[in-house]
């Protein structure tokens, strides 16, 4: 694992390739440090609760990428019509509705939709 702390920009920073990459790195230094704390011959067991998150920080940041895929795709087959958050969840099959919308605000702050009205948003064009 890196000496540098992966913070969610650093993760954010990488290429989906990159990522799955250090997933699997992840994964398998966990599997080692954990037959080692079986043994009783770890030297640090900090080490396995700072990967454990950093494999959940990861995973997060794929899921996010996923949806936000899923949001554009939906945006832009409707161009030119604006949708609240909950018309697209609903369209797109997502119960995370709080979820949906730190996505759609992740959206804006890149430039990708627009707020259009009161609570509706569109692709940005």
């Amino acid at each position: 694992m890196p000496k540098q702390k992966l913070n969610a920009d650093v993760i954010r920073s990488m290429s989906p390739e990159e990522r799955e990459k250090l997933l699997a790195q992840l994964r398998s230094e966990l599997l080692k440090l954990r037959s080692q704390k079986e043994r009783g011959v770890v030297e640090n067991p900090g080490k396995i609760r700072q990967i454990r998150r950093t494999i959940a920080r990861i995973l997060t940041i794929m899921n996010e990428e996923e949806l936000k895929n899923r949001v554009l795709t939906f945006l832009q087959q409707h161009k030119g019509k604006a949708f609240t958050i909950e018309e697209i969840a609903k369209k797109i099959g997502e119960d995370r509705i709080a979820f949906l919308k730190h996505i759609i605000w992740r959206l804006m702050l890149e430039g990708k939709v627009k707020k259009v009205g009161v609570r509706k948003v569109a692709i940005a064009e």
